[in-house]
């Protein structure tokens, strides 16, 4: 990617130079000149609006069966977790997803820069200590699905989502209150790697978090689509939307912070 951008740089500069030395009206070479830089700004931006994609899926592509394992693990942990009984089952659940998940990055990390997925050592190794103290903020994407279901059904919305009660709900409603969580995921979801790997403070995280965003808006807009649509539709596919696409999105995600996790 880096050699071909250097390549495309390299020929419109040749070509604004050659317009530029032999047209010898001033006017007509400025505009010359301007269509090079136009077109290679155009590029660019091309470029970086499509790389977090394209990274994301050579990565995913490296070992696709492993992923679609890595990823179908938390939802098995969080399934036989919320097998039992009351709120405080779910809300553990919800807890211990938040390791799983940090867990997750690490081996899809591990994927990147050593060609395997499964890693004990890349766990074990991680710096679990402040990501683990601030892990509570992580859950306000479940409350912030649970507020909105209240808000939409009343005491029967939290009956669902908390206490795990069936209510007549359409796969649309509940597809809103599901997908009603991505904002809040969106914000928070670079700050599992950029901990574990990187080992930045939370506020330092979150920093590097807006930095993203700002320098890629484009990319970012269409990741928070992908993200709202795959978990819109999960109850209307029975979750295979999730099932299928978390493996991609995954390692777009990482192809979207790779570049921001060394050692600060």
């Amino acid at each position: 990617m880096t050699a071909q951008t250097s390549v495309n740089q390299n020929e419109l500069a040749l070509q604004a130079t050659d317009s530029y030395q032999n047209d010898a009206c001033g006017n007509s070479t400025y505009g010359k000149k301007s269509n090079a830089t136009s077109t290679y700004k155009n590029h660019k931006a091309h470029l970086n609006t499509n790389v977090w994609f394209k990274q994301g899926w050579q990565l995913f592509k490296q070992a696709p069966f492993s992923l679609f394992a890595l990823m179908l693990s938390p939802l098995i942990i969080e399934g036989l977790l919320q097998l039992l009984a009351g709120p405080i089952a779910l809300v553990l659940s919800k807890w211990i997803m938040v390791p799983v998940i940090g867990a997750t990055w690490l081996c899809i990390h591990n994927l990147a820069t050593k060609g395997k997925v499964w890693s004990f050592s890349a766990i074990s190794n991680a710096s679990w200590g402040k990501f683990l103290l601030i892990s509570p903020l992580l859950l306000l994407p479940f409350l912030s699905q649970l507020m909105f279901s209240w808000l939409l059904l009343g005491s029967s919305g939290v009956d669902l989502l908390l206490f795990q009660q069936f209510i007549d709900i359409s796969a649309h409603t509940l597809g809103l209150i599901f997908s009603s969580a991505v904002p809040l995921i969106m914000l928070l979801l670079f700050v599992a790697p950029l901990m574990l790997i990187a080992k930045r403070s939370f506020k330092q995280s979150m920093t590097t978090t807006f930095s993203i965003v700002s320098a890629q808006p484009t990319s970012f807009a269409i990741l928070f689509a992908l993200n709202t649509l795959v978990i819109y539709f999960a109850p209307h596919t029975f979750g295979l939307s999730v099932l299928l696409a978390s493996p991609v999105i995954a390692c777009i995600h990482y192809g979207a912070v790779k570049a921001h996790l060394s050692h600060i």
